[in-house]
């Protein structure tokens, strides 16, 4: 499972760092990250204002993060508000009720000794900062009013918007960016806008307070966010913190992220030829996966699955790879609530495009049989993902801003996160079969090939 993100770039004017708690940080975090790996502990409440707060103590480095993960990104926009998701990111960190304006914001972050960032994927926003663990109760206090309270000063809305226009246009450079735009508007023809997280250049341009304060009304509410604290504290301490701090912060009940339609939409067999330039190729299929709302119990075989065609010593790999067209391949699944895909993807040698899309095609036919993974090891591939589950929460940061915080927003709450393990561990084959049956044989799928020679038009 991979999370890709649009993340804030790091501020361009000038260090906001004044003394030797940064330094100390970045320390904590090497020594937090050589550590043994152990799945995270977490306590877990939930705020008179709906605001759910988790807190998960460690102390292996004398440093806390702080994360608030926001039910929202690209799957709640409209074409309207296309983009509006990752500009109220560029904003979390301006000016507020307690901090005027961002050099004030840059001067605190130094005295508290803050490392902040905050990313805006499809079905997830997050904001997080680690400071040492003393200042908690200040942190905490810096992130109530970040989130509550901001000012969306025109003058730094224009410099922002400024950033994310330039950044746009950089994304637009790449050679892989009608391949992007592509799958978006096949993939999701109803509403391709839900999963273009960059957003549109019109919505940028024209955004201002209003529709922000409209955007936060919607979102940007505690019942619609949690408060993850890791690090090391203590957690009946780090509660009545929360509880001091956040509890200001209204009630808004206007969130829609819970009720928002399935996105991925495929009624029939789709082939995308996607234009690009020289030296630059690549063959995707999809098809539409199981999601964690109405599926769960299918993503943990997908995951299962994934891994094993991904293991290099595999009859995948040398079929295709070895012995066929492609020069790399990969087969796997997103998690998600919204839009999950089933993809197939890999770069093909130098024009043998027709050839990669034709043996591909084959290859997901045979591999649908049960006799196909004979040779596969079903106790190494969760044994793969059960270590890549303890790497990914070696530190406080991991478990904050990559696992509970994610997990808890895709997932619905914690509940998959704490039984995934053992979920994992008790898929067989008659598991996967059924998940290829239920999702892969004889269902609609798309096939885009990257080329210099594309037309970008659907056959």
């Amino acid at each position: 499972m991979a999370i890709i993100t649009v993340c804030r770039p790091a501020p361009d004017d000038g260090s906001p760092f004044r003394n030797g708690d940064f330094m100390r940080i970045i320390a904590a975090l090497c020594l937090a990250a050589s550590a043994s790996a152990l799945a995270a502990d977490y306590v877990m409440d939930t705020l008179e204002n709906g605001l759910t707060v988790i807190v998960s103590p460690d102390e292996s480095a004398p440093v806390v993060t702080i994360c608030i993960a926001v039910k929202t990104g690209a799957t709640c926009q409209t074409e309207a508000d296309c983009g509006l998701a990752h500009f109220y990111e560029h904003m979390f960190f301006k000016g507020n009720a307690s901090i005027p304006d961002q050099t004030a914001y840059n001067e605190r972050m130094g005295d508290l000794g803050i490392v902040q960032n905050g990313s805006t994927s499809d079905e997830i926003v997050r904001y997080h900062i680690t400071l040492p663990s003393e200042r908690l109760s200040e942190g905490l206090e810096f992130m109530y009013y970040a989130i509550a309270t901001p000012l969306f000063d025109e003058d730094e809305m224009a410099i922002e918007r400024s950033v994310i226009l330039n950044e746009y246009q950089r994304k637009t450079t790449s050679p892989y960016w009608n391949y992007w735009k592509a799958r978006e508007s096949v993939l999701f023809p109803s509403a391709p806008w839900r999963s273009n997280g960059i957003g549109l250049p019109e919505v940028i341009t024209s955004a201002d307070r209003s529709v922000m304060d409209a955007f936060r009304a919607s979102y940007y509410t505690p019942d619609n966010c949690a408060l993850i604290i890791a690090g090391s504290v203590d957690a009946d301490s780090a509660f009545a913190l929360a509880e001091r701090w956040m509890s200001p912060w209204e009630y808004g009940g206007r969130s829609d992220y819970d009720a928002l339609p399935m996105l991925v939409e495929m009624d029939r067999d789709t082939t995308v030829t996607v234009p690009t330039i020289p030296g630059v190729e690549l063959v995707s299929i999809d098809y539409a996966g199981p999601s964690l709302v109405t599926d769960p119990s299918a993503t943990y075989a997908a995951d299962v699955w994934g891994t094993c065609l991904d293991m290099m010593n595999g009859e995948f790999y040398r079929d295709l790879v070895t012995n066929g067209p492609f020069m790399d391949i990969s087969a796997g699944f997103y998690t998600q609530r919204y839009a999950p895909v089933i993809s197939f993807y890999g770069t093909p040698r130098p024009g043998r495009s027709a050839e990669a899309v034709e043996a591909l095609e084959m290859e997901i036919e045979q591999l649908l049989s049960p006799s196909y993974y004979e040779g596969y090891d079903l106790h190494a591939a969760t044994e793969s993902l059960r270590r890549h589950r303890l790497l990914s929460e070696e530190t406080s940061y991991d478990v904050a801003v990559e696992s509970l915080a994610f997990w808890w927003v895709v997932g619905g709450g914690l509940g998959y996160y704490d039984t995934y393990l053992d979920s994992l561990a008790s898929v067989s084959m008659e598991d996967i079969t059924a998940f290829l049956d239920e999702y892969v044989s004889g269902r609609p799928r798309v096939t885009f090939i990257l080329s210099p020679d594309g037309g970008g038009c659907p056959e």
